[in-house]
């Protein structure tokens, strides 16, 4: 079937190519695999075809390999990579076939860059050749320095993968082969060179080489050997990793890594993957992307985030559109897009907008390194605000793509936005290219390529890497500034501490059914419950109330609050019980307005109790009591128009050390009273205070307490 040839030592110095580690995860041989498979879409009528990917295991058996013989044996045994993985009987396989693809194109069995019709010769740069800028110069494939082919070794125990390609280019002729990556090694005292390769021998400028088979037998036999889909002529690429990393490559692996990295492109209907018996492609991508994510939060945004990549989809031409002219300012300020008021406006009323940004490149010309070749070209960035409920988020619901390429690096979680950086033009896509890193997952504005290559692009790249950042901060500053100059008048003192009130303000079902009572008045439709949550209040230290005596005097009180340890931890387990409900629904049965509201207001909910439970069990950690505590009252005279009273005190008005103030205590010591300011301490949470004087209505006394732990 295949022949096991090592490399033979030449002479010279020993030079082994690894990529330093950047390719030994084990989920660079699956992202290797779709970048590759993307790259070899095939085009009919001007349109690519949607690729098509297949992931399966099959376990093989040694004695069933006739290349496994010997001589590769005693190869194996020297290897300096992997070496921690036995060859046993049972070989387990990790099979990534391509379909709608154009396999690998050239001759396989020429080692030249072309072919001998002038073609660019694909298989010698997919076997011979790594390194350099072979695919660079082209916008539309994903790789750039040929490297990327290692990690098939690399994440195999035995440093050796399999493959077979059909060429649709060349009668759909079918070729198999494998390659090895076992390092520089001495066999039976001989040196030989770093790679080792399965094919055929053939007979190249007077040295023996090998190249691929394409024994139409021979490629049956091993199509039935590993259970490939693939028939002998169906074109595309299928490629066995034997040994693969067991321990961490499963279907649920893939299919997170797919769902994750590349689901704008299988949204797209540029990609479509079958692992095992689950199918991920544009009509299933967003229930299962849905699914995948943990918590009611992160499910709802990635519904609407799905949503928000189909409106862009249908969207008119030029509906909501603004421009960003770039030519190279230091940074990026709402005079340099257009109608930006307009903009801010839009965006808070949850649109759909879309900012093309333009500019200007300058690429060297070939064979020059002065003259430059300048073009116009431009990229969109669509953004629409998070809905109210889960504006308080902020998650990595927002893409970068390179035509159908992700860079998955670029997703922040700086905005409370949905965004997507769409890089299509031809121009700017091959700069983008250049500015690529290692698994095209990250740009950078230091890459050498754009050195070797373009003039004056670091300001473009720099301002690229953060453009939506920019543009939320801008938006935001401008909301803030607003907001500020409507209610600067209510904000003029910073108050210290938080009244008792404010602090521990109850927010559990009553806090709910209010907001259930607004949003029935708005909408005119009663909004109810998904699940009916428990009662589950915020914890209080103590009580306050006001009391209008006979005698027509106030009285304030403050009454402490004794828990019991286990009815805590009951409250805790109905919480949390509940918590596990909600992430049982399918928030896809809830699409309507009605539903919506629905889900807004368990996500509301749910918020608050995650925030409570750790309340909660704070709690029980400090032994189940706030106490001792340092309890300060304040009181001061109100009337209408008066934003902050306590400001406006002055001891003309009362002193609390006055006798007509008469002070109730029970379990409070370490009383100060000072001017209309009252200070004690409690250590037992069966306190009780109270003081009576005022003689004037309630309307006209403002009180509050803050309190802090000792």
């Amino acid at each position: 079937m295949l022949k096991f040839i090592p490399d033979k030592y030449s002479g010279g110095k020993v030079i082994d190519p690894t990529p330093h580690q950047k390719f030994e995860k084990p989920d660079n041989c699956i992202l290797e695999c779709v970048q590759n498979a993307i790259d070899a879409a095939i085009e009919q009528n001007k349109e690519r075809k949607t690729t098509k990917l297949s992931f399966q295991f099959k376990m093989i058996k040694k004695d069933d390999c006739s290349f496994f013989d010997k001589n590769f044996e005693k190869h194996l045994n020297e290897r300096r990579y992997n070496k921690r993985t036995n060859f046993t009987s049972d070989i387990p396989c990790l099979i990534m076939e391509d379909f709608n693809t154009t396999g690998i194109t050239g001759d396989p069995e020429k080692l030249d860059e072309e072919t001998d019709s002038g073609e660019r010769n694909n298989w010698y740069y997919f076997l011979h050749d790594f390194g350099g800028k072979s695919k660079l110069e082209d916008h539309t494939k994903g790789g750039s320095e040929g490297e990327g082919m290692q990690t098939f070794m690399l994440n195999s125990g035995i440093s050796t993968f399999f493959g077979l390609s059909v060429d649709s280019t060349n009668n759909n002729r079918a070729s198999i082969f494998g390659m090895s990556y076992f390092g520089s090694r001495k066999v039976d005292g001989l040196r030989y060179g770093v790679f080792a390769s399965f094919g055929k021998e053939k007979e190249i400028d007077g040295n023996k080489e090998c190249v691929p088979e394409n024994d139409p037998t021979k490629v049956k036999n091993f199509i039935t050997l590993f259970g490939l889909k693939r028939g002998i002529s169906d074109s595309g690429t299928s490629i066995i990793i034997p040994f693969y990393n067991r321990e961490e490559i499963d279907e649920k692996f893939i299919i997170q890594k797919l769902l994750d990295i590349y689901r704008v492109p299988i949204f797209r209907n540029q990609l479509e993957v079958q692992v095992g018996s689950v199918t991920i492609n544009h009509e299933t991508i967003q229930k299962l992307a849905i699914d995948n994510e943990e918590g009611l939060a992160n499910k709802r945004l990635c519904d609407d985030y799905f949503n928000f990549l189909s409106e862009i989809k249908n969207r008119p031409d030029s509906t909501n559109t603004y421009e960003l002219v770039f030519y190279d300012q230091d940074d990026l300020k709402k005079q340099d897009i257009s109608s930006f008021d307009k903009l801010v406006e839009e965006f808070n009323s949850y649109k759909l907008l879309q900012l093309r940004v333009k500019f200007q490149i300058k690429k060297y010309q070939q064979n020059s390194k002065t003259r430059t070749i300048d073009s116009h070209t431009y990229y969109d960035v669509f953004f629409k605000k998070y809905p109210a409920a889960v504006d308080n988020l902020r998650e990595t619901f927002n893409d970068f793509i390179r035509g159908p390429m992700p860079l998955y690096k670029r997703r922040n979680k700086q905005c409370t936005m949905f965004h997507l950086v769409d890089v299509q033009d031809k121009h700017v896509a091959l700069l983008f290219k250049h500015a690529e890193q290692a698994n095209h997952s990250e740009i950078s504005a230091d890459n050498w390529k754009l050195k070797e290559d373009y003039k004056g692009f670091r300001k473009i790249i720099l301002l690229s890497r953060n453009i939506t950042t920019k543009i939320y901060r801008l938006i935001t500053l401008e909301n803030t500034e607003e907001d500020f100059e409507a209610t600067q008048d209510l904000f003029k003192i910073n108050e210290e501490g938080f009244g008792q009130n404010e602090e521990d303000e109850d927010l559990g079902v009553d806090e709910e059914n209010k907001e259930e009572k607004e949003n029935k008045d708005k909408s005119k439709t009663k909004v109810t419950h998904i699940i009916v949550p428990p009662i589950f209040k915020g914890l209080k230290k103590y009580e306050v109330s006001q009391n209008n005596e006979k005698d027509g005097t106030i009285t304030y009180k403050l009454k402490g609050i004794s828990y019991d340890k286990n009815k805590i931890k009951e409250s805790i387990e109905k919480a949390q019980n509940y918590l596990e409900e909600t992430k049982k629904i399918d928030i896809t049965k809830y699409t309507d307005e009605l539903g919506k509201k629905q889900l807004d207001l368990m996500q509301t909910t749910i918020a608050k109790y995650e925030k409570r439970i750790i309340e909660y069990q704070n709690f029980l950690t400090d032994g189940c009591t706030f106490f001792p505590r340092r309890i300060v009252i304040e009181a001061a005279y109100d009337s209408e128009g008066l934003s902050n009273p306590f400001k406006r005190y002055s001891i003309r008005d009362f002193d609390f050390s006055d006798e007509e103030f008469k002070i109730n205590m029970k379990n409070v010591k370490g009383i100060e009273k000072n001017y209309n300011q009252i200070v004690f301490f409690v250590h037992d949470p069966k306190f009780e205070f109270s003081v009576n004087g005022f003689g004037e209505g309630i309307e006209d006394i403002r009180w509050r307490d803050r309190n802090y732990s000792l």
